[in-house]
């Protein structure tokens, strides 16, 4: 039987990885902000501002350090396989570090063709979705981060950027080079 802890790990995981925003603790942002409001401290305030920052955007990291530590035993418990995970968005290099054994991609063997010996593994766009920054980011530097195709990548970007989650920020310096800049876009 798996415990409560465990389930708790898995679940807030797969919840984080689908809309990270799901859990947001909206009872700690309002106390962070009353308690911001009436401080009179700059550093304090500041102190304040970052927890509440952090608090409106959880890090996947905590949960998926969680996970991490629970998956493999409670999916033992239950009966989960490996698959199931990788169906429900859980990126391979996760469930490896958990102590799943999971192959290194499909397609060709290893060293063949055009990419240098890479296979590309598929992403799917709650990978592409969850792994968003904070900061500034252009699809080239949010394909390269997740291993998606450019494709996936505009699409997740389009669908965020009307749903008003990410918005365009301007243009990428010029390299001097060829072609024109990339835009630069901002996750709300």
């Amino acid at each position: 039987m798996a415990s409560s802890a465990a389930d708790s790990a898995v679940r807030n995981y797969l919840m984080a990885l689908r809309d990270p925003r799901a859990l947001r603790d909206e009872d700690k942002i309002s106390k962070l902000q009353a308690k911001l409001d009436s401080s009179s401290d700059e550093l304090e305030r500041l102190r304040i501002r970052q927890e509440i920052i952090d608090a409106q955007a959880p890090s996947l990291d905590r949960y998926e350090d969680d996970f991490v530590s629970h998956a493999k035993a409670w999916a033992d418990s239950v009966g989960i396989t490996e698959r199931a995970f990788l169906e429900e968005g859980v990126p391979p290099n996760v469930l490896r570090r958990a102590g799943f054994r999971v192959a290194g991609g499909r397609g060709r063997p290893r060293g063949s063709g055009s990419r240098g010996g890479r296979t590309r593994t598929r992403v799917s766009s709650e990978e592409v979705r969850a792994a968003i920054p904070r900061g500034n980011f252009t699809i080239k530097q949010l394909q390269e981060a997740t291993g998606a195709s450019p494709a996936v990548v505009r699409k997740v970007v389009q669908e965020e950027e009307a749903a008003g989650r990410v918005a365009k920020a301007g243009t990428e310096k010029s390299s001097g080079g060829p072609g024109r800049s990339a835009t630069v876009y901002k996750r709300k």
